[in-house]
């Protein structure tokens, strides 16, 4: 039976972020998540979506996000489900020859969103849906049990 905890629907407005930051910190506390790994998820949720948002919506509210989370393997996934123009994610090793920051606060703003996800998630994924698509990050958590979409 799905939790309704493990989803949330978002419209496609950047404040909405301020509802995914809440939504994933009670999602990682019944997964007792560690604190390291809440704050990449917190940074990779925030991207990933303000990419759906700025990018695939073109900051035109009135679209759906929705986000789910699963248990799989000992890793906490989100998937994010939107209705926007298809688009190409590349892999990890993509980002390989990126430049390395000693911080965050060395990166310059724009164009960081995916290297981000990259270097901060366990995992990355990205399929086409029939319509729209679905943007799968994944995290290492010590839980083992497996819980459906």
């Amino acid at each position: 039976m799905d939790d309704p905890n493990d989803r949330i629907e978002l419209d496609s407005r950047l404040t909405e972020l301020s509802r995914i930051e809440r939504w994933a910190e009670a999602v990682a506390d019944r997964h007792e998540v560690a604190e390291s790994t809440r704050f990449s998820i917190h940074l990779c949720l925030e991207e990933a979506l303000a990419n759906v948002v700025m990018h695939g919506y073109r900051n035109e509210s009135g679209h759906p996000i929705v986000v789910r989370t699963f248990v799989s393997d000992g890793t906490l996934f989100f998937a994010i489900d939107d209705q926007a123009r298809p688009f190409e994610l590349p892999g990890r090793d993509a980002f390989d020859n990126a430049p390395k920051h000693a911080n965050l606060e060395s990166i310059e703003p724009g164009g960081n969103g995916l290297l981000l996800l990259h270097r901060f998630a366990g995992s990355v994924g990205y399929e086409r849906l029939p319509d729209g698509n679905r943007v799968t990050i994944g995290f290492p958590v010590s839980e083992t049990r497996d819980v459906s979409v």
